[in-house]
C-alpha cells in the first residue's frame, strides 16, 4: 500500500539546520546514534569498497523499529526533541538517549542524494524515501515535500530499521571504515550491550588494548568529575581524551599531555579515554562541538586531569625504559667491547640517553642506533666534550649547563656524521654492484670491514689470523691445478660470543641458487674439521637470487641475498635514522 507522508516542522528548525557535520564519517555516526536510541543489540554498517555511481551505504539494526504512525508523527517531526517526548532513558535498555534535536535523519542527505528508511514493528514493514532533489525542488519548504511511504506485512517477530543511502555524493570521500570505527569507538567502545560491525568487522575494545585507569576527580566547587583512560599498547591514530556530558560526546579528542616535556611524544599518542562530567552541560557550545573556553569548572577539570595523566605516564615511561634497557643490554655490551675500557662507562650512559630519545621505535631500528652511536663514540672530539663536562663539575652551574648542552649537540652531530658516511659508502658499493667488471675479490675487500651492511647483528663480526689461515688451508687443498681458477671467495668471521659466520661472495653478475647453497654447505663441512665443529651460519651473496626459490623454503642457517637488496635495506635504515636525528 503506497501513500504519501509529510514532514512536521517545529519552530526551532531554522536555528538547527545551520548545524553541519564535519565529515561523512560524522554524518554516518549520527545514524548509528539513532539505532542506539532504538535499543538495538546489533548494528551492521556496510560501506562501499569503491566509490561508483551505484555504490550504496547501509546501516541495519535490530532495534525496536517503528510502526507507520510512529514514523509519521515522531520520526518525521523535525527539530522536536526526543527527550521532551520520551524522556532521558530508552524504554527497554534504559540507555541515556543520544538523539536530542530531531535532525539526525538529515545527516544521511549529506552523504547521499536519497535516503530510504525501512522499519519493521508489530507485523508491518514501513518504508519511506527522502530525496534531496525533492527538498531542493520545494526550496526546502519541508511541509510541502511529499515523501513516498509504503506499508506491507511482515512477521510479527521481525523488528529493526534499515537505512539505505543511494546516490553517494561524488564531491566527498565516502566514509573510511577505519576512520569510522575510530569515531564510533569513542562512544561505543565500552558499551557492553551493543555490537557494531563495520564491513563485517566488529567494533570492540581491541582498539583500546592496554592499561585502563578510572579516577574520581574532586573539583574546586565541591563536585566530582570522572576520568577513564587507557594507556594503550601502541600509538593510536586518534589519541587523547574526549568529554562526555549527559551521555553524549562533546567535540574531538584533546591530548592533555601535549605540553608535558617529561613524557615522550610517542608515549603521548598511547592515550585514549574520556572525561565524564554532566555538570559541564551549561558550558557546551550550541553544536556540541566543544566546551566554552573560559569555563572555570572546565579549567579545574583540566588541571586535575593533567596531574593525573602526568603521574601515570611518567611511571609507565620509567617502566618501559627499564625493560628496553634490559632487552638491549646484551647488544650494548657487545658493542662496548669495541671501545677501550676507559671509554665504556661514558659510552653506556650515552647509549641509555639515546635510547630515551628514540623511545617507542621498533627493535631493529634501535639496534641501528646503538651500532651507529658506538662507532661515533670512537671519535676523539666527542671525548673532548666529555672531558669538559668532567672538568666543570667543580665549577659553577652555568659552565655545567653549557657543557651538557654541548654534549647533547655533539652526540647528535657525530651520529649524523657516522650515518652520512655510511650512506656514502653504500653509494660506492652500489657503483661496484652495477659495474659488470666487478669481481668477487673487489666486493669482498669492500665489505670485509663493513659487515654492518649485512645487519646490526653482524657489526661485531671479525676475521682474525687463525680464521683466515683456516680458509686458506681448506681452499688450498681443494682448489689446485686446473681447479685453481674456480676457487671461491670466502670470508670466515666470529664475534665476541664465539659465533661464526661464513660469507661466500659471488660476482654481481652472478645468479645464486640451490647449487651455490649446496656448495657452501660443503665448504662449511670442510671448515668445521679445521675449527673444531663450530656452529657456522652461512650467507651467500650475488647479483640475483634464483626467482624459483621461495623464502619460505630456506634453511634457518643459510641465507641467500642479492647485493641490491642488501644495499637497499641498509640504506633504508640509515635514511630513517637521519630523518629522526634532523627532527630532534
Amino acid at each position: 500500500m503506497s501513500k504519501n507522508a509529510n514532514f512536521q516542522v517545529d519552530p526551532k528548525l531554522a536555528e538547527l539546520l545551520g548545524e553541519t557535520y564535519k565529515s561523512t564519517e560524522d554524518a554516518t555516526k549520527e545514524l548509528v546514534d539513532n539505532s542506539y536510541d532504538a535499543d538495538a543489540d546489533n548494528i551492521w554498517i556496510t560501506l562501499p569498497e569503491v566509490l561508483t555511481n551505484d555504490a550504496v551505504i547501509t546501516i541495519v539494526d535490530d532495534g525496536t523499529g517503528m510502526k507507520e504512525q510512529e514514523l509519521r508523527t515522531e520520526y518525521l517531526k523535525i527539530a522536536s526533541s526526543r527527550l521532551s517526548r520520551k524522556g532521558e532513558k530508552t524504554l527497554l535498555k534504559g540507555r541515556k538517549v543520544k538523539g536530542r534535536k530531531g535532525i539526525g535523519k538529515f545527516s544521511g542527505l549529506m552523504v547521499a542524494a536519497v535516503m530510504n528508511v525501512t522499519t519493521k514493528a508489530g507485523g508491518k514493514q514501513t518504508t519511506v524515501s527522502i530525496s534531496k532533489d525533492e527538498l531542493a525542488r520545494e526550496k526546502y519548504d519541508l511541509e510541502k515535500v511529499n515523501l513516498p511511504i509504503t506499508v506491507t506485512d511482515c512477521s510479527k517477530e521481525e523488528h529493526g530499521t534499515t537505512i539505505t543511502l543511494i546516490g553517494l555524493n561524488q564531491n566527498f570521500n565516502y566514509p573510511n571504515p577505519d576512520k569510522l570505527k575510530q569515531i564510533l569507538v569513542w562512544d561505543y567502545g565500552r558499551v557492553s550491550d551493543l555490537n557494531i560491525f563495520v564491513n563485517g568487522e566488529k567494533l570492540g575494545v581491541q582498539d583500546f588494548q592496554g592499561k585502563t585507569i578510572t579516577k574520581e576527580l574532586p573539583l574546586e566547587n565541591g563536585s566530582v568529575a570522572q576520568v577513564v583512560y587507557t594507556i594503550t599498547d601502541k600509538p593510536v591514530p586518534y589519541d587523547g581524551l574526549i568529554y562526555r556530558v549527559g551521555g553524549k560526546i562533546v567535540g574531538r579528542p584533546e591530548n592533555f599531555l601535549k605540553e608535558d616535556e617529561l613524557v615522550p611524544d610517542k608515549l603521548k599518542k598511547r592515550l585514549v579515554g574520556e572525561i565524564i562530567c554532566d555538570e559541564l552541560e551549561d558550558f557546551v557550545t550550541a553544536d556540541w562541538g566543544g566546551i566554552i573556553e573560559n569555563s572555570k569548572l572546565n579549567e579545574s577539570i583540566k588541571k586535575e586531569v593533567k596531574e593525573e595523566l602526568h603521574t601515570s605516564f611518567t611511571e609507565v615511561f620509567k617502566t618501559d625504559m627499564h625493560l628496553a634497557k634490559q632487552r638491549h643490554q646484551q647488544k650494548i655490551n657487545r658493542e662496548l667491547q669495541k671501545l677501550p675500557e676507559y671509554k665504556r662507562q661514558f659510552a653506556e650512559k650515552s647509549l641509555h640517553k639515546v635510547l630515551e630519545k628514540f623511545y617507542g621505535e621498533p627493535e631493529e631500528k634501535v639496534n641501528v642506533i646503538i651500532s651507529v652511536m658506538v662507532d661515533a663514540l670512537e671519535k676523539d672530539y666527542y671525548w673532548n666534550v666529555v672531558q669538559n663536562i668532567e672538568n666543570s663539575k667543580d665549577g659553577d652551574i652555568e659552565k655545567i649547563a653549557d657543557a651538557l648542552s654541548e654534549f647533547g649537540f655533539v652526540e647528535m652531530a657525530v651520529m649524523t656524521s657516522q650515518a652520512t658516511s655510511r650512506l656514502k659508502f653504500l653509494d660506492e658499493l652500489d657503483l661496484l654492484n652495477n659495474n659488470p667488471k666487478t669481481l668477487e675479490a673487489t666486493i669482498h675487500k669492500a665489505l670485509e670491514n663493513n659487515l654492518w651492511v649485512f645487519g646490526n647483528e653482524y657489526t661485531l663480526m671479525f676475521s682474525n689470523k687463525t680464521l683466515k689461515i683456516a680458509v686458506q688451508d681448506m681452499l688450498g687443498k681443494k682448489f689446485t691445478g686446473k681447479r685453481a681458477d674456480k676457487r671461491p671467495d670466502l670470508f670466515l668471521g666470529e664475534d665476541i660470543l664465539r659465533r661464526h659466520l661464513l660469507i661466500e661472495f659471488k660476482k654481481p653478475s652472478a645468479t645464486i641458487g640451490r647449487d651455490a647453497e649446496s656448495q657452501a654447505l660443503k665448504y662449511r663441512d670442510d671448515l668445521n674439521s679445521v675449527i673444531h665443529s663450530k656452529n657456522i651460519q652461512i650467507i651467500i651473496i650475488g647479483g640475483k637470487v634464483n626467482s624459483a626459490i621461495s623464502s619460505h623454503n630456506e634453511r634457518d642457517d643459510v641465507k641467500m641475498i642479492s647485493y641490491s637488496d642488501l644495499i637497499s635495506t641498509a640504506r633504508t635504515q640509515l635514511d630513517w635514522l637521519l630523518k629522526e636525528l634532523k627532527s630532534e
